[in-house]
């Protein structure tokens, strides 16, 4: 009976054994879920490297999944909230705030993904890189992008409504705005010109602090310097279908428009040229289109370009122990490829190898984004950064399209930030 016992134990350890063996593969298997915002040349670039990754790491398996910018918030805020979400994600500066204080992100280790030490990945980076995701001495993320808007102008459209000067101030913006839309009735048919809404932290806080306002003040107040927020707010408000109907948050944004010959101005980056270059190359080839310095007003206390802002690739803090170092693995493999982000989509990685490049600086126009960073403050990334700018937003929209006088506006702007923040 003893030996019986025996032999059916050894047997049973020895199944054990193939049952461990057999399914090890799998148990060391890892799926990377990693969602991104809508971009076609990106996407075929990432899946290419994607595909490479998975070849040399046959033991990850990367999902990648891309959406509308908005939407992309949106779903990640929820899934977050849920307890749930991607493992591997992109957002930009401004909207990490609450999942870097929440405790969401994953803080990395650089040691153990190939870096020599954390001061060294710093170093390899340009100064502020990392700001919008430090805290306590840990780091929770690394860039994908740098960016900062300039003004992209078609200039045929320009000459054919016989405007033979370019804008450099807001004013003269609106005024050649007017001349090149065209109307319906009380409909636009063609707009001149629009904002990057909702962007607001990028574009409109930019536009208060040319007129000598801030978010924060010298002495720690909110909304600083009401006459600058009021003027702002007074020009957005002329500019609305309440105004001068030139342009409005609710229409198709204007980026878009541009690479169609559809708007003759936009706001956008560096990467706009290489989608003109592929999704319209005739007017790309022309050389009917430039792009010109961020505009000032005409009142302007302060030489103020757009606020730049960095993407960065994070990690999800619930994901397992194995999927975080993959997917940390696979953000450090597209950082490898910077060249190709930039010669392929123009999106702008900012390490010092980057910044520093010929290829850099032979893209067209490199020089005035370049000259642009050179007079700007990075955009608002602290505490409530994506709540603040919601409430700037709700002040913008609140004066287009509601005719709230801009001093109430302000008013009420400050109330609510005051709120939020105590």
């Amino acid at each position: 009976m003893i030996r019986v016992k025996a032999d059916f134990f050894i047997f049973f350890l020895f199944i054990l054994v193939l049952l461990s063996s057999c399914g090890g593969e799998k148990d060391v298997s890892v799926t990377v879920e990693y969602w991104t915002h809508e971009d076609s040349s990106r996407k075929a670039l990432e899946e290419r490297l994607i595909a490479s990754f998975e070849k040399d790491n046959p033991h990850i398996d990367v999902v990648r999944m891309e959406y509308g910018s908005a939407e992309l918030l949106d779903l990640i805020t929820a899934a977050f909230e849920a307890d749930e979400g991607p493992d591997l994600f992109n957002l930009p500066s401004e909207e990490i705030s609450g999942l870097l204080y929440g405790g969401k992100l994953d803080e990395l280790d650089a040691e153990s993904e190939g870096q020599v030490t954390l001061e060294s990945l710093l170093e390899s980076y340009i100064p502020s890189a990392f700001d919008a995701v430090s805290l306590d001495g840990g780091i929770y993320g690394i860039p994908l992008e740098y960016t900062i808007w300039c003004l992209y102008v078609n200039t045929s459209l320009f000459s054919e409504c016989g405007l033979t000067e370019l804008p450099s101030t807001w004013e003269e913006l609106a005024d050649a705005a007017e001349a090149l839309t065209s109307r319906d009735g009380g409909i636009l048919v063609t707009r001149g010109f629009d904002f990057r809404y909702p962007y607001y932290l990028s574009f409109f806080v930019p536009m208060v602090r040319q007129l000598g306002g801030d978010i924060f003040g010298p002495d720690g107040s909110v909304i600083y310097g009401d006459e600058a927020w009021e003027e702002a707010l007074g020009f957005m408000q002329e500019w609305g279908p309440l105004g001068r109907n030139l342009g409005s948050p609710t229409y198709i944004n204007a980026r878009t428009l541009f690479n169609s010959g559809e708007i003759a101005m936009c706001l956008s980056g560096l990467y706009q040229e290489s989608r003109l270059s592929s999704q319209n190359p005739e007017l790309f080839d022309s050389g009917d289109w430039t792009v010109l310095p961020f505009p000032v007003f005409s009142s302007a206390v302060t030489d103020e370009a757009a606020s730049p802002y960095y993407h960065y690739f994070m990690v999800n803090a619930a994901s397992d122990e194995e999927t975080k170092k993959a997917a940390w693995a696979l953000a450090f493999y597209f950082a490898e490829h910077a060249e190709e982000y930039l010669d392929e989509i123009g999106l702008v990685m900012p390490l010092e190898r980057i910044m520093s490049s010929e290829l850099l600086h032979e893209k067209p126009y490199a020089d005035v984004f370049l000259q642009d960073i050179s007079r700007s403050h990075p955009v608002y990334s602290g505490p409530y950064s994506s709540e603040l700018q919601h409430l700037i937003g709700e002040a913008v929209e609140s004066v287009m399209l509601l005719s709230v006088p801009p001093e109430k506006a302000v008013q009420a702007l400050r109330f609510s930030a005051e709120e939020m923040l105590e």
